[in-house]
């Protein structure tokens, strides 16, 4: 029996997504595990892999549709195996799929890989993901973009030149730009943020005993140890991780202490969740680490690292900057804003000498953390930086 092809559960904040490309074409072989299509969450974009080896027999959604989770989208089977009338949970769309064999023509009314436009990024053009993910943001056609990759490959500094060249210029007081939808996901994302009632809590943290940790292993920066040291705070504290639901309401209690990571892009804000850091060792934290930002800055975030997460963490030290306060994602708890390590003059055992200090700055969601508990929050990731 032909097996359906859901819309698994990827976007934390949404119960729908985006659907964009198709990486198969009806009747093409797919194997289990293999990316088969890719779809657009509020906060990246995602290469969705197939759940099952086969035919590609049928896509029931083309590029640009928006689909709920739990959706069919997709049935493989055997060729020329009848694809059943309806399967119990499925959309209205896909339960109404006509019982024909399969066939390497598209469906009436949906795009296949071979027949998306290049604005839409089609597979058949040479061009990388991140190429053809800003194509997609900016309205750019790919078959007007010359590539200056290997065998004429489209990157994305290719896109990019295209924009400034289409970019309209006035003479007088400056030129206006179309928002991008990413900056427009962002916007939107602040303006909920708005509504939630929050407040900060700061604290300055002697940071050698954090920068002997990680001085100590080669890759090691003061964000993996503040990443584990978030993950411990959080596993000591279960009431910090739980995020408000407007539902009920309710608190929706998070089986697993993950902490985001606030990843800087391109006109862009990405928040990757890192799973667990304080039950991975640096060296793997590192490399966890250096994944999600890569895949981030490329607009591609695998499932593992868009999971929930009660908080993020948001680093400027590298930037430069001192101290920092931090906006509350609106389906976060909390978010820990951290500076550049700074020597000031401090007490010791020895007396006065020069100490590298860390300004933390804790801000949560009052509706699920108070004043007290938000101070023993912070002073949990203090105790674990100055272990």
């Amino acid at each position: 029996m032909a097996t359906p092809i859901r819309v698994p559960a990827l976007a934390q904040t949404s119960d729908e997504l985006r659907l964009t490309a198709w990486l198969k074409t009806e009747g093409e072989q797919v194997t289990e595990g293999e990316p088969l299509f890719e779809a657009e969450t509020d906060k990246a974009e995602l290469e969705v892999e197939a759940t099952a080896s086969g035919t590609l027999l049928r896509c029931l959604a083309g590029p640009g549709e928006t689909v709920s989770i739990g959706t069919v989208v997709a049935w493989i089977g055997h060729p020329g195996e009848d694809i059943p009338q309806a399967v119990p949970g499925v959309s209205e769309a896909a339960a109404t799929a006509r019982r024909v064999p399969a066939t390497v023509s598209p469906s009436p009314g949906v795009s296949s890989p071979a027949s998306v436009s290049a604005t839409d990024s089609s597979p058949r053009l040479p061009a990388t993901p991140a190429a053809r993910a800003l194509a997609r943001e900016r309205g750019i056609d790919l078959a007007q973009v010359t590539g200056s990759g290997p065998g004429g490959r489209i990157e994305r500094r290719d896109v990019l030149a295209a924009l400034d060249s289409a970019s309209p210029r006035r003479a007088d007081d400056g030129t206006t730009d179309v928002v991008p939808p990413h900056r427009r996901a962002i916007a939107a994302r602040l303006s909920r943020a708005a509504t939630v009632p929050q407040f900060t809590v700061s604290r300055t943290v002697d940071a050698r005993s954090a920068l002997a940790r990680a001085a100590g292993l080669d890759g090691v920066t003061l964000t993996h140890v503040l990443l584990q040291a978030a993950a411990v705070a959080l596993r000591a504290m279960p009431d910090a991780n739980r995020v408000w639901l407007d539902e009920g309401p309710r608190f929706l209690r998070l089986a697993h202490c993950h902490v985001g990571l606030a990843i800087a892009a391109d006109d862009n804000l990405i928040v990757a969740t890192i799973p667990e850091p304080d039950r991975l060792g640096l060296e793997d934290l590192v490399l966890t680490m250096r994944r999600a930002v890569d895949e981030g800055r490329r607009g591609r975030l695998s499932a593992v690292f868009t999971a929930p997460a009660a908080m993020t963490l948001s680093n400027l030290g590298m930037f430069g900057v001192d101290r920092f306060e931090a906006i509350v994602d609106p389906d976060q708890t909390a978010i820990l804003a951290v500076g550049r390590a700074v020597e000031r003059p401090a007490v010791t055992a020895d007396g006065i000498a020069a100490v590298p200090q860390l300004d933390l700055a804790l801000t949560v969601d009052h509706r699920t953390v108070d004043g007290a508990a938000a101070a023993r929050f912070l002073a949990a990731v203090c105790a674990e930086l100055e272990r």
